[in-house]
């Protein structure tokens, strides 16, 4: 049995980068960039107005008092342009043209007076006002100049960085690849979802749980089995996972009795064993394995059968190992520091996981342990925003002890 700090330290230093591939921004969302993007554009691309207005000389408007309608300057309205359309004559002194947001700005316009700013007298524009130069015009390459480094290698495509690669262009990105996950579910006593629960039977909530955390995680589940409690069929089951998966997560079977056979399977089909049993409650029979195919990595967990156990192993262990293969720079678990709101006892020895909920008060995280946290019971988790880390040394902590906690991503 090794300690959680040895066990999670393993699993990360065998977590390599998969490689690249190109995916349209559609399939981009949450993806991470395989490298340094520049832009092959100015954004804008043109120098366009700002508002619906009218473009001007502002040198025309200099006789403009603010004195009333008498000193209004009146212009002569000779186009509109909508955006998307261009205005290919140049404006002379005296004239306008009506432009719209996003509209091209006319050559020997200085600035756009807004709408509401002017009085429209048949073909005649009265301006009110002096205006400025440059006033409410944006600029070519204001946002983004050609050649600018719009997204860095490792940054995690979210919308505003899929808002930011459309402007500039582009309709695909180079991403690091992401696993294709392959789970199998051990256990004769289960029984689907739906069906009628025969004696000695119980539900298979695992199977739903990982294909959630999956999902949640963003990696593709290829396959999905449920096997019987024997060797043979758990060989078959994982020889067919290596082949289509990079990760296999396996659930039940890793403890000591007499049908937890997925360490000898896992054997069977010359995997290694990085380490089997973890100094933590809940998920101590917890098996990691590799095997490595030619330049092919698989990774192997073997996670315990009860479903608390399954979250929280998946939590710690799976979900750091996906990010860092699929690009990711920060993997870990998001830590804070939170005061505990009631005592905490507990054996020596292992480190406990303790499901807690979180509150911010006046600036200070406040962890409150919830009821139910064996690792076969469930319902604690609706409220389960953290798992506050209890010391493996620890058996007592007092009220407002301070102890690090994990938020969760579930």
């Amino acid at each position: 049995m090794i300690p959680y700090e040895q066990a999670r330290k393993l699993v990360i230093e065998k977590a390599a980068v998969l490689g690249q591939e190109a995916v349209t921004l559609d399939e981009a969302l949450g993806r991470v960039a395989a490298r340094d993007i520049r832009s092959k554009i100015n954004v804008p691309p043109f120098r366009n107005s700002a508002m619906d207005g009218y473009a001007i000389r502002s040198e025309d408007t200099k006789r403009d008092t603010g004195k009333g309608v008498a000193n209004y300057i009146s212009l002569k309205l000779v186009a509109a342009q909508p955006a998307g359309d261009y205005f290919r004559k140049k404006i002379r002194s005296g004239e306008t043209v009506k432009v719209m947001t996003g509209a091209p700005v006319p050559a020997g316009a200085e600035a756009v007076v807004p709408l509401e700013e002017v009085e429209q007298r048949g073909g005649q524009v009265l301006v009110k006002r002096q205006i400025k130069p440059g006033e409410n015009i944006r600029e070519a390459g204001e946002d983004v100049k050609k050649g600018e480094i719009i997204i860095r290698q490792r940054s995690v495509l979210k919308t505003p960085e899929l808002g930011l690669l459309a402007a500039c262009g582009f309709n695909q990105v180079s991403v690091y690849r992401r696993p294709a996950v392959a789970v199998i579910i051990t256990g004769n006593e289960l029984c689907e979802p739906g069906e009628r629960l025969q004696p000695g039977k119980i539900y298979n909530s695992n199977a739903v749980i990982l294909k959630a955390l999956l999902k949640s995680s963003g990696v593709e589940l290829v396959s999905l089995e449920k096997v019987e409690d024997s060797l043979k069929s758990l060989i078959s089951a994982l020889k067919r996972a290596v082949k289509k998966a990079e990760l296999i997560i396996t659930t039940g079977g890793v403890s000591v009795g007499d049908y937890d056979l997925v360490k000898e399977a896992l054997e069977k089909i010359s995997a290694r064993k990085i380490f089997w049993q973890v100094a933590q409650k809940p998920a101590k029979p917890l098996a990691f394995y590799f095997l490595r195919q030619g330049q092919k990595p698989r990774w192997f967990f073997g996670l315990p059968g009860n479903p608390g156990a399954v979250m929280i192993a998946f939590e710690e262990y799976v979900r750091p190992l996906i990010k860092k293969v699929s690009g990711h720079e920060n993997f870990w678990p998001v830590e804070i520091e939170a005061s505990l709101t009631g005592p905490v006892k507990k054996k020596g020895g292992r480190l406990n996981f303790l499901r807690v909920n979180l509150e911010n008060k006046n600036g200070e995280w406040l962890a409150r342990p919830l009821g139910k946290q064996e690792s076969g019971m469930m319902t604690s988790f609706r409220m389960t925003r953290g798992l506050a880390l209890i010391p493996a040394e620890a058996e007592f902590l007092p009220e407002g002890t301070k102890v690090k906690v994990h938020l969760v991503e579930w």
